[in-house]
C-alpha cells in the first residue's frame, strides 16, 4: 500500500501555509511562524524545505525580512511534483518504482495490475494542485 510519510504530509502543511498566507498579502514567511501555525518539528520542517527548494518548489530569502514563498502560484504546483520531490517515485508496490529491482520480477503475474493503479495514482496527483489543497 501507498503510505505518505510525515515528510510528504508535513510538505504539504508547509506549502499550504505558504500559499494561505501569499493570500493574505504575505509573500515571505518564516519556517518559526509555520511551526507556530502548524505545531510542526523546526528542524524536521527545515529538512523539508531544504528539499522543497531544491525541487524549485518554494524559494527563501535570508535576514531580515526574509523567509520562504512560494516559487510558482499554487495551481502551478502538482501534488505529484510535490510528493516525488520528498517521498521518491509515487508507487502502491516497491517493484513499480523505477529504483528497486525485484527478484520474482519475470515470473510475477500481478505487476502489471500494479503498474497501471500506480498510473492511475500518478494522474490524480498530477491533476491536484496546491491550489485545489487549499480552496
Amino acid at each position: 500500500m501507498f503510505h505518505i510519510s510525515t515528510k510528504g504530509d508535513y510538505g504539504l502543511l508547509l506549502l499550504s501555509t505558504l500559499a494561505e498566507n501569499q493570500a493574505k498579502g504575505k509573500n515571505k514567511i518564516s519556517l518559526r511562524e509555520v511551526v507556530a501555525q502548524k505545531k510542526l518539528p523546526l528542524k524536521y520542517l527545515g529538512e523539508i524545505a531544504a528539499e522543497l527548494k531544491k525541487a524549485g518548489i518554494i524559494t527563501s530569502k535570508e535576514g531580515r525580512d526574509g523567509g520562504y514563498s512560494l516559487a510558482k502560484t499554487p495551481s502551478e504546483i502538482s501534488l505529484i511534483d510535490v510528493l516525488e520531490a520528498l517521498e521518491g517515485k509515487v508507487a502502491p508496490v516497491k517493484c513499480c518504482s523505477k529504483e528497486k529491482t525485484c527478484s520474482i520480477q519475470s515470473t510475477c503475474s500481478v505487476k502489471s495490475t500494479w503498474e497501471e493503479a500506480a498510473n492511475m495514482m500518478r494522474d490524480f496527483l498530477k491533476n491536484k494542485s496546491l491550489a485545489d489543497v487549499i480552496n
